[in-house]
């Protein structure tokens, strides 16, 4: 339909009826809005009234305790358990090697002060331990581990469970202590491998290295070791027949240096030239274990069939079969020969002993009679008499030994010659204090333990 049709049909229609169409269309309106508005109330007032349900029912359980979460299936309440925080996880010590910690690998060598001696309770045992040369005060306070005691003066050395080295705080400064022995009779050796180096099967054992013995080294005895050489044991079947022998052995502790019998660099077969059965039959020992460490003190003679430790620690001879095995392991089967002439040497031994004692061998030069004299005061001293050694200005003394009950240095020299006696008085400053014992060079003594100690 054209836009001229529809104006014309508008035209038509009376002008009265548009204006009543026009007002029944506003009251409608009006009265559907007032409807809409009604419903919005009601529905605003439930609303309403289910929050004010839900808050009075959530008041009325927590006032009785009584959460819908605790209820189980079968009725009965269950109070509800506390969150509990699991504990944070201990972490683990920083393991510090043995090697950065001794003196002679940490390029702060200092001169041994030799011989002190401390005992720490190893169980039924007491522990002997000497002190070594460390890397330092600090060093080792950074590397203490768990104290060992009730005191918190010995402790592990971080990371390490066994007893072989410790660390020793007295609240001032910290040093490190090695073990030597059990302070005690007879025991069976079994006791310090478990105990002390934590060792209960030849499983913790992973290598063996055999050295030639080292306490002759003159050119001829250097010649003798260069022939031995040094090997390394990593078979699995002689590590365990190693570590049977060393476990079923008995330790008769420390200065027992008349049960043992390595040899004399010294004697001589024909009268003239020296045999240096001690160096051809002798072998040190260091077994490394699973967890780093190295037990270097062991060391055996084929003389006598028997192992032994510097500071006359003896252990039981083996049996004819063991020292067998035991020969062909580490090597020296080769020199059982026309060298081992262990009857021989006992009798020379025993006359050499014997010219010893009248030598004055083994006496007292000096003895202390300062009584009343301070630890500080005898360390202090034993520093200067260890300087001298160092500086090779008293090649005449081979230890120096701080002892208590009094106080007092204990120095062993090779000379009893007054200016060299004197020259040692000079350094003790008070006076009293030193303890000097005279050993002639090459007497098969306690003392050779100084011969190659480093």
């Amino acid at each position: 339909m054209k836009s001229e049709d529809i104006s014309d049909a508008l035209g038509l229609v009376d002008e009265s009826m548009i204006s009543h169409a026009l007002m029944v269309r506003r009251k409608k309106k009006k009265l559907r809005s007032k409807r809409n508005n009604i419903w919005i109330m009601r529905y605003a007032a439930a609303a309403g009234l289910c929050l004010v349900c839900a808050g009075v029912a959530a008041i009325w359980s927590v006032l009785r305790h009584e959460p819908e979460s605790d209820l189980p299936q079968n009725g009965y309440w269950v109070q509800e358990q506390p969150i509990q925080e699991s504990p944070e996880p201990e972490m683990p010590e920083q393991f510090a090697p043995i090697s950065s910690l001794l003196a002679s690998n940490s390029g702060n060598f200092m001169a041994q002060q030799t011989e002190k001696y401390a005992a720490v309770p190893i169980e039924q045992y007491s522990g002997f331990y000497t002190e070594v040369p460390s890397a330092g005060s600090s060093v080792l306070a950074e590397s203490m581990g768990k104290s060992i005691d009730n005191t918190g003066e010995w402790h592990y050395v971080s990371g390490h469970s066994d007893l072989q080295y410790l660390i020793r705080n007295d609240g001032q400064e910290s040093s490190l202590w090695k073990f030597q022995c059990f302070d005690s009779g007879e025991y069976p050796y079994d006791d310090v491998l478990k105990l002390v180096y934590q060792i209960d099967s030849a499983d913790a054992i992973t290598e063996i290295e055999v050295a030639p013995a080292r306490m002759d080294n003159t050119d001829a005895g250097k010649k003798i070791q260069e022939e031995v050489g040094t090997r390394k044991i990593t078979d699995r079947a002689a590590i365990e027949t190693i570590y049977e022998m060393l476990s079923g052995m008995t330790c008769y502790g420390s200065g027992q240096w008349e049960r043992i019998d390595y040899g004399d660099v010294e004697a001589a077969g024909d009268g003239q030239t020296p045999s240096h059965e001690a160096v051809r039959l002798g072998r040190y020992l260091s077994i490394t274990t699973d967890y780093g460490n190295v037990i270097d003190g062991l060391k055996y003679t084929a003389v006598s069939d028997m192992f032994y430790e510097f500071s006359g620690i003896a252990y039981s001879p083996l049996t004819e079969e063991q020292a067998a095995s035991i020969c062909e392991i580490i090597g020296i089967m080769e020199y059982e020969g026309e060298d081992r002439q262990s009857h021989d040497v006992k009798t020379e031994d025993a006359q050499q002993e014997k010219e010893n004692s009248d030598d004055g061998a083994g006496t007292a030069l000096l003895e202390n009679t300062n009584t009343d004299v301070s630890l500080e005061y005898v360390t202090e001293l034993q520093t200067k008499v260890s300087s001298a050694m160092m500086n090779h200005e008293m090649p005449f003394v081979i230890s120096s030994s701080v002892y208590e009950n009094p106080y007092r240095l204990h120095v062993v020299v090779t000379s009893n010659a007054e200016e060299d006696l004197q020259r040692l008085r000079d350094l003790d400053t008070i006076g009293g204090v030193l303890e000097i014992e005279y050993v002639p060079e090459n007497t098969n003594s306690r003392h050779d333990l100084y011969e190659q100690k480093n």
